[in-house]
């Protein structure tokens, strides 16, 4: 007999995407969500339950700048939520905002509620990446539910380290290093891996790209497929320009007994984590592991009673290929297990922020299918600054009983004190990681790196002179090499050179 009514259960998914292109009439990331929820509704076999929605979160749309305007969507259900909010920008949202939900129903606060993201990139020209990677979040009309702090140090927007594209291939490098491999070598492990991505698109409906990706044609360099930074070629980077939404709903148990919703349709979050690393990367212990990545899934694992092995499917974030590579490391998974349900956003679709709502989407569809297995969501924000681990099952567990994220989020935060990094650098470092950016034309353009002099203080440097220092980054091993940093008053910034 189920003794706890408020138990959370996952019940509706909804999901689009828009291949349609009309310059005079731009995809509407609203109108889409409204007809998601309309979807995850009757996925429910509830289709009138939208006007009782009591709790319901929108993840940041980036592709358009909205603020009070988010109120339409609202009227666009019919509904009234007392809890009604908003997000910044970060990856994690998705888990963050179903483990939210889940514990809101858990406590009485809510009874029923939706998860909401939605993009139109591809359907509504190009973005203001500029305000887009700054957004002013003052006085902002409805609550917000998330981290409003800046993603990069002024210091480290100088050097372009406030970028996805350019610090995520810092982690691929100093992440390779760590691993032992070779720099072609590297690069065809990672084709390996993004092909393996790539091969989930083949049958999932809403994937952007439905042709799968060889592992030779991701990891060869050619006019198409040129590197952005080395060592990631366009194919190995986040595809941002399409048009997505999904919609989750979850209600409490008691509310899907009433509606008589069946058994079939349930799936369950047992467990959660979400932690947060050195916020800026300026001051990480290093850059190709992650405290904070560990303590998530610890945390997630232990709050619903499974190890990994237990675990059947996995969706790892992977805006970049390092990122789920790392993660794989932290859990210890071999190089057999499918890292993703849906694709990746390189080859799936990378909708702003809401990409692994897709992926709990599926996650539903799949324990649906067989509830006995388990299946793990993984998200990240902005330059794996924030962790978020979901557990789920198509079983439903005997308690619900997720620990508050407050108590342990911030641990590796407190536990490491901030970098000394010096803005104007003299003398003799060793090369901690680095990139090499290139131009449209496939050739080196500037380089950067990251670098700890003897007394461990740390700097960044960069070189857009030397054309061939920086092809010889591409194909000699850089990192724990010795190298030149001087201060240029010109430029304001550091420069190297003479790496030896």
């Amino acid at each position: 007999m189920r003794k706890f009514k408020n138990m959370p259960v996952l019940v509706g998914i909804g999901q689009l995407t828009n291949r349609t292109k009309n310059p005079d009439s731009p995809g509407d990331p609203l109108k889409f969500m409204a007809e998601c929820a309309k979807i995850a509704a009757e996925d429910a076999s509830s289709p009138d339950i939208l006007r009782e929605i009591d709790s319901l979160v929108i993840i940041r749309i980036m592709s358009r700048e909205y603020s009070s305007e988010l109120k339409q969507f609202v009227e666009m259900l019919g509904a009234n939520p007392a809890d009604f909010a908003y997000t910044p920008t970060g990856a994690t949202s998705p888990q963050v905002l179903t483990s939210r939900l889940c514990n809101r129903i858990a406590n009485g606060k809510s009874e029923i509620g939706l998860v909401c993201g939605a993009e139109a990139f591809y359907s509504g020209g190009s973005p203001d990446w500029a305000k887009l990677t700054s957004p002013n979040y003052d006085n902002f009309p409805f609550p917000l539910v998330g981290d409003t702090m800046s993603h990069a140090s002024d210091l480290e927007r100088r050097y372009g380290l406030h970028v996805p594209s350019v610090v995520y291939p810092v982690f691929a490098n100093a992440f390779r290093k760590s691993q032992g491999l070779g720099m072609d070598e590297y690069i065809i492990e990672t084709g390996k891996l993004c092909a393996k991505l790539s091969e989930k698109t083949r049958t999932n409906e809403y994937a952007w790209f439905k042709e799968p990706k060889s592992a030779s044609f991701i990891s060869t360099v050619t006019p198409e497929n040129r590197i952005i930074c080395y060592p990631f070629t366009k194919y190995m980077n986040a595809i941002m320009n399409v048009d997505q939404a999904a919609v989750l709903l979850i209600m409490s148990e008691k509310k899907a007994d009433g509606l008589g919703i069946p058994e079939e349709k349930r799936v369950y979050l047992t467990g959660s984590g979400e932690v947060y690393e050195k916020w800026h990367i300026s001051n990480r212990v290093n850059y190709y592991s992650s405290d904070a990545l560990d303590l998530a899934f610890k945390e997630a694992f232990r709050e619903a009673g499974v190890t990994k092995d237990q675990v059947d499917y996995w969706d790892l974030y992977s805006c970049f290929p390092v990122a789920p590579q790392i993660a794989m490391k932290s859990v210890g998974l071999p190089d057999t297990v499918e890292p993703t349900v849906i694709g990746g956003l390189p080859y799936f679709g990378g909708p702003g922020n809401h990409y692994s709502l897709h992926a709990i989407c599926e996650m539903v569809r799949l324990l649906r299918k067989s509830p006995k297995k388990k299946g793990v969501i993984q998200c990240v924000s902005w330059h794996m600054s924030k962790f978020a681990v979901g557990v789920y099952s198509g079983e439903r567990p005997d308690q619900f009983n997720l620990r508050p994220a407050e108590e342990y989020k911030y641990n590796i935060e407190k536990k490491y004190s901030d970098k000394t990094i010096l803005e104007k650098a003299t003398g003799a470092f060793t090369v901690e990681t680095y990139t090499v950016i290139f131009n449209n034309e496939g050739q080196p353009a500037s380089g950067v790196v990251i670098a700890v002099n003897e007394k461990g203080e740390r700097a960044f440097a960069v070189n857009d002179r030397d054309k061939p220092l920086l092809k010889s980054m591409t194909v000699e091993e850089p990192i724990e090499k010795k190298v030149k940093i001087d201060y240029d008053p010109a430029s304001g910034l550091n420069q190297f050179s003479d790496l030896t």
